[in-house]
């Protein structure tokens, strides 16, 4: 089985690995990515951030942030949604790595991580967890401009609508 499975993602894996990049990391959602989610987000909450990376012995991780949960799918996990409080999250970091940036979170004495994370998404994912859970300053931060951040922006802001279009469209209303 694991020979299908570098078959049926091969390309990624290798530009993983040779290149040092992640090749889907810094792309916009699709609703294949957040079907996953569906029934796990809660409806009072909403999509701040997310993040695209691996997860070891799982293939592709997303990590959704909201205002109050972070939302961990996993691809190939046994249990393939997480769903945890924000103020369960005892610790978190962020650090730069061979293959993209790496976050983990420490809840209920478990650590989570996805690494192979587009640095401009991870860096602007963690910065909004960090106003809601005590981070750890950024290991070797990446160097982003306002092109960087604005994109960042676009992508949390087409999440939120593939993801909550009633939130996004009631927003939209009343601004």
């Amino acid at each position: 089985m694991a020979w299908l499975d570098f078959l049926k993602h091969g390309n990624e894996l290798a530009e993983l690995l040779i290149e040092g990049q992640n090749p889907y990391s810094a792309s916009l959602l699709q609703a294949a990515d957040v079907a996953p989610l569906q029934g796990h987000l809660p409806a009072a909450d909403r999509v701040t951030a997310y993040v695209l990376g691996r997860v070891v012995g799982a293939g592709r991780g997303l990590w959704v942030l909201t205002d109050r949960h972070l939302l961990m799918a996993e691809q190939g996990a046994g249990d393939p949604v997480q769903v945890l409080a924000l103020d369960s999250i005892s610790q978190a970091e962020c650090q730069r790595g061979k293959y993209g940036y790496t976050l983990r979170v420490t809840a209920a004495g478990r650590c989570q991580s996805v690494y192979g994370a587009s640095p401009a998404l991870a860096a602007a994912f963690y910065q909004a967890l960090g106003s809601s859970v005590a981070c750890a300053p950024i290991f070797k931060p990446p160097h982003l401009d306002a092109d960087d951040r604005a994109q960042a922006a676009h992508h949390f802001k087409h999440a939120a609508a593939l993801m909550q279009p009633a939130h996004h469209a009631a927003a939209h209303t009343i601004a």
